[in-house]
């Protein structure tokens, strides 16, 4: 909970504070108002509440001893960004002014836009006092307005730009920058472990084949940290192929990946993998397919996203093995009708990426798959 006049932290090893960082921000609670802290060996990082099933889902995700602490630190006690926002304009407009419900209760930062929900400011855009407010606030001069995602085969995003022209933005995450234009691409925030997880792999001389690319989530990673030899990017979104194009240039390895416009099932490149990555959920299991025909003659490892739904009552680790083992089922079979009768798979870890709400789980499977070919 938190509480008047104190300020809420979690409380991390130092070392470890960037990553508990960019995990709290995929969870939406990171208090981006206020910044982390180093004090002696820990890290301190501010957080816009606390709860005990918050504090057991962080411990479990991030692998980390997790302490809380309603802090002080700060000997300047910053107001929180969004209470003073709303305390300017009810000394404007009054308390009773339908502009004070307009206001947004969270935001997103991108260099100097900030990005409210969609219900929000919708009687403001009437007002230049409040958006000269919230630019001087925040520090900004472009603000956005979430839309409903257009339900196209893109998941086209609706971004309303308020105020300003230019709709190109970037967020880095562990040292890369992902540049996107925020009224055709979205950033997806909630996979941070998992592409933490991807910077961590040593892909020295591999090939990956990457087919649901996006603006780089994971291709970034495989090049720039885990050393990949060279990725095949599959995407089907001109928007997010420009975004991607343009990423690739700044992290300067836009000469070890080919990109490939299209359907993965049209364009992918067959025999070619060491790895194929597959993030596309609810499920992936349109690319499946093209995945196992992707592998080298000799096989390698399919990284198979998938959201896996866990009722009331049952063990959702053991829900996750079930799945874990009908998608090896399923893709095993796949190996055997397109790539040999004595070809094989199993599971070789399974990585919760987060969960949506109480029961629904984002899940990696890892598959180390082997390639039989029969001979003569």
């Amino acid at each position: 909970m938190k509480m008047m006049g104190c300020t809420n932290y979690i409380v991390v090893e130092k070392r470890q504070g960037q990553k508990c960082r960019e995990y709290l921000e995929t969870l939406q609670v990171y208090d981006t108002s206020r910044k982390m802290l180093v004090v002696g060996d820990t890290a301190e990082i501010p957080v816009i509440s606390i709860n005990p099933s918050f504090i057991e889902l962080i411990s479990e995700f991030v692998g980390m001893k997790v302490l809380t602490k309603e802090s002080p630190s700060l000997v300047k006690d910053q107001k929180n960004k969004l209470e003073i926002l709303r305390a300017e304009v009810i000394k404007l407009y009054g308390e009773t002014s339908d502009l004070v419900e307009d206001l947004p209760s969270t935001y997103e930062l991108y260099n100097d836009l900030i990005l409210v929900p969609s219900q929000c400011l919708r009687k403001c855009d009437q007002s230049p006092e409040v958006f000269a407010l919230i630019c001087d606030i925040f520090s900004v001069k472009r603000i956005a307005r979430k839309n409903a995602v257009v339900n196209d085969k893109f998941r086209s995003p609706r971004t309303d730009l308020l105020l300003g022209s230019d709709p190109w933005v970037w967020k880095k995450e562990n040292g890369i920058k992902y540049n996107f234009n925020i009224r055709k691409s979205m950033f997806c925030r909630g996979n941070i472990s998992e592409k933490l997880r991807v910077a961590k792999f040593d892909c020295s001389g591999e090939v990956v084949v990457d087919l649901f690319a996006g603006i780089g989530y994971f291709v970034l990673p495989y090049l720039v940290h885990a050393n990949a030899k060279h990725v095949y990017a599959c995407e089907w979104n001109r928007s997010s192929v420009e975004a991607l194009k343009l990423n690739l240039k700044d992290a300067g390895v836009e000469e070890k990946c080919t990109v490939l416009l299209g359907d993965n099932r049209e364009v992918c490149p067959e025999g070619v993998a060491d790895r194929v990555n597959l993030g596309l959920i609810p499920s992936s299991s349109i690319s499946w397919k093209v995945a196992v025909n992707a592998l080298k003659s000799s096989g390698g490892i399919l990284h198979v996203h998938t959201n896996v739904e866990v009722k009331a009552g049952e063990d959702k680790r053991s829900c996750w093995q079930k799945s874990a083992d009908e998608i090896n089922d399923k893709i095993c079979n796949l190996l055997k009708s397109e790539r040999g009768i004595r070809s094989t798979c199993n599971v070789v870890h399974i990585e919760c990426v987060k969960s949506y709400g109480p029961r629904i789980y984002h899940l990696v499977i890892d598959l180390q798959c082997l390639i039989m070919v029969k001979t003569e």
